[in-house]
């Protein structure tokens, strides 16, 4: 398995809340069904090979799941929550990742699947875990983080609303961080005279820069392609400075090998193994605000 593969596939799609009535194993058994359903994915979520027609699938959340082994069922089972809906999300769409893919050097989450960064709740404007564990949603293929249910309604309402203020309060975030100076899709600069001409835009929760509303219709084409190029360029320009030299949530990097990679935010995150990532991705905002003050920190 690759090991800058989406590595525990950054994020968080949990549509709605499900909770599944039965173990995996009960739907995997009915054959017939599984046999009459054709999986999501071409690519095994695990061993990141073509999926084997001889391997059984399994049946999660109505959705077809085949694999490359025997076993890699368990694995995929053996993910939270949040990032089996985030695998399902990004095999629906064309965007899972796979033997035939060029891979990156640093390890990019699925288009779909990039967490909440915010650390208040877009309705209710209170800090996420005020009220116990945010409610996690996604809304039009993006991820949302509210403090309470009686918020989820009031976004569902006002939505595009909500989603102006998210988009702003986000690529004011990000912008301090983005690592291109041209427009990801022509390569023209993103000045004329010293001005800021770009266009700004929010996509599954991270920025992008074009040169003009013209190549908005390119990138959303192929927005993987042109989101690996940005987080790639995002991990080399911060790497050679990253101002922590122990991983955020374990030991220290190069302890374990070489460290893993994600780029969260527009911001590159460096762990001592992959085993760490999801708790950053559970709670994102908190481990930002802790690489952002180191950040700060380690500049004159």
């Amino acid at each position: 398995m690759n090991k800058t593969m989406l590595t525990t596939i950054i994020a968080c799609a949990c549509c709605t809340p499900i909770t599944l009535a039965q173990d995996h194993r009960a739907d995997r058994g009915d054959h017939a069904h599984a046999a009459e359903s054709k999986p999501i994915n071409a690519m095994c979520p695990i061993g990141q090979e073509p999926i084997v027609d001889e391997v059984p699938t399994i049946q999660y959340k109505g959705n077809t799941i085949g694999f490359c082994c025997p076993g890699c069922d368990d694995e995929f089972m053996g993910w939270d929550e949040a990032k089996r809906d985030a695998f399902v999300v990004s095999a629906k769409v064309g965007e899972e990742m796979g033997e035939d893919h060029t891979m990156p050097v640093v390890a990019v989450a699925p288009v779909e699947s990039q967490p909440y960064t915010l650390d208040t709740c877009p309705v209710s404007g209170e800090k996420l875990g005020s009220m116990g564990d945010p409610i996690i949603k996604v809304v039009d293929g993006r991820e949302v983080r509210l403090c309470c249910k009686m918020c989820v309604s009031k976004f569902e309402k006002n939505k595009e609303a909500y989603f102006k203020q998210i988009d702003e309060r986000m690529i004011a975030d990000q912008m301090p961080f983005y690592p291109m100076t041209t427009c990801v899709v022509s390569g023209e600069p993103l000045t004329e005279d010293g001005e800021d001409i770009a266009t700004d835009m929010i996509y599954a929760n991270r920025l992008v820069r074009l040169c003009c509303k013209m190549c908005v219709k390119e990138f959303k084409e192929d927005p993987g392609a042109f989101i690996a190029k940005i987080d790639k360029a995002a991990a080399d320009k911060q790497r050679a400075d990253y101002p922590l030299d122990k991983c955020m949530i374990g030991g220290k990097l190069g302890s374990m090998g070489e460290p893993s990679e994600i780029v969260l935010a527009g911001r590159l995150i460096r762990f001592c193994c992959p085993m760490c990532e999801p708790k950053v991705i559970a709670d994102p905002a908190k481990y930002l605000q802790q690489l952002d003050k180191a950040w700060a920190d380690s500049r004159p």
